[in-house]
């Protein structure tokens, strides 16, 4: 199987803090889908945010139909787990129909009167 290594420290800044920079990792990515495999070597890559972590599993793993493995090189115990937690829950769902009880007030005064009374 052929691989591509991508060190990230040279396409991206040393902080992954924002979905346009998550965006942009994912392109990057696609460019090299052929291989099958694409090993990302987080080398120097201090932090990794909820958002972008967010975005880039959603570009890759939700959007992409093509099939490719990325294999996750040199990264720190919180990027692993941010990545980890990321791909826990996102999830394709489907909408759960929800009904809600709701309350009717005619003036301020029989409102007080039911929040009083709890």
């Amino acid at each position: 199987m052929i691989a591509s290594e991508l060190k990230l420290i040279n396409l991206l800044p040393v902080t992954l803090d924002s979905r346009e920079a998550a965006i942009r990792l994912a392109d990057i990515v696609r460019e090299y889908s052929g291989d099958k495999q694409i090993e990302l070597d987080f080398s120097g890559i201090e932090f990794m945010s909820r958002s972008f972590a967010d975005q880039f599993h959603k570009e890759l793993y939700l959007h992409d139909e093509d099939t490719f493995e990325i294999v996750i090189k040199n990264a720190d115990a919180s990027i692993i787990r941010m990545l980890d937690a990321v791909s826990k829950t996102q999830t394709k769902r489907k909408a759960v129909k929800k009904t809600h009880q709701v309350a009717s007030y005619n003036d301020l005064k029989q409102m007080e009167s039911f929040v009083t009374s709890w």
